[in-house]
C-alpha cells in the first residue's frame, strides 16, 4: 500500500486541546477502510507532518482539506524504517 508525508499548517493545532479535539477519535484517522493517516506530528515551527497510507494520493489531500490544512508539500514514501523494521513503501 502506498504512504505519502504532508507538510503543512492547520489552524489551531498548535493548541494541545485543539490537536486533540481534532485526532483524539479513531474516526478521524481512518478516511476509509483502506487509507489510515497513522501519524501526525505538531512542530515547534508551526508546521504540521501528517503520514498515510492507503490507496489513493487524493483521498489523503481530501482529509487534509477536511481538517483545513494549508498544505505545502505531499510526497510519496519510498522507503520506511521503523523501530529497526526496514521495508520498501
Amino acid at each position: 500500500m502506498a504512504r505519502w508525508i504532508a507538510i503543512g499548517r492547520a489552524p489551531g493545532w498548535d493548541d494541545l486541546k485543539r490537536f486533540g479535539e481534532e485526532l483524539k477519535e479513531t474516526p478521524q484517522w481512518r478516511i476509509d477502510p483502506k487509507t489510515t493517516v497513522t501519524s501526525v506530528y505538531a512542530l515547534a515551527d508551526g508546521r504540521m507532518i501528517a503520514e498515510c497510507h492507503g490507496v489513493a494520493q487524493a483521498d489523503f489531500e481530501a482529509w487534509l482539506q477536511k481538517k483545513g490544512w494549508t498544505v505545502e508539500s505531499i510526497t510519496p514514501i519510498r522507503h520506511l524504517a521503523k523501530s529497526g523494521d526496514i521495508w520498501k513503501a
